[in-house]
Parts: C-alpha cells; structure tokens; sequence
C-alpha cells in the first residue's frame, strides 16, 4: 500500500509539473530539477502516461525533446495548430 501511495505522489508532482503554467513546453531535465525526481523517473512518467503527455516535434537550443501536458496543449494551442499537427504525425 505505502508503495502505491509513492506512485500517487510522484504522478501528482509530475502532472503538476507539466502543468506548471510558467512553461509552455518542458525538458525531462527542467521537469526532473523542479520536482525533484530522477529523469529516469520522468521519463516512465511519460512512458507510462502517454494519454496524458504531448510531445513536440521541436526541440530546444540544446536539442532536448519537449514535453507539455495534453490539458495545458489543448489550452494554449489553437485548433488549426492542433489540426496541423495531427496531419504532421500522419506522415502524410
């Protein structure tokens, strides 16, 4: 049980995370420094929730893949960018 209550935790921290609404976008490595958490733990967050995680088909300066929350991309992106990116992902 104490196990599953970690996991709890650890989802909540993450959600809030990719959440955080000072970013846009976020780095395993960003989202790992604000909550504290190895990367490794970040990314089988992301693994494990990718209903739940948006990844970009950009990435930043460094060359780092981004990541936001599904609700914070719905949010903040407009339907056409969210069109256009469907059909991007299609290979089309």
């Amino acid at each position: 049980m104490e196990t599953q209550k970690m996991n709890k935790q650890m989802s909540d921290l993450l959600r809030k995370a990719f959440e955080n609404n000072k970013y846009e976008w976020r780095t395993i490595r960003g989202v790992s420094k604000e909550t504290g958490l190895k990367e490794d733990d970040v990314r089988n967050y992301i693994k494990s929730h990718g209903d739940e995680v948006v990844k970009s088909s950009a990435r930043n300066a460094e060359g780092e893949t981004l990541y936001t929350s599904r609700k914070s991309y719905r949010e903040r992106s407009s339907l056409g960018m969210r069109l256009s990116s469907i059909l991007r992902n299609r290979g089309a």
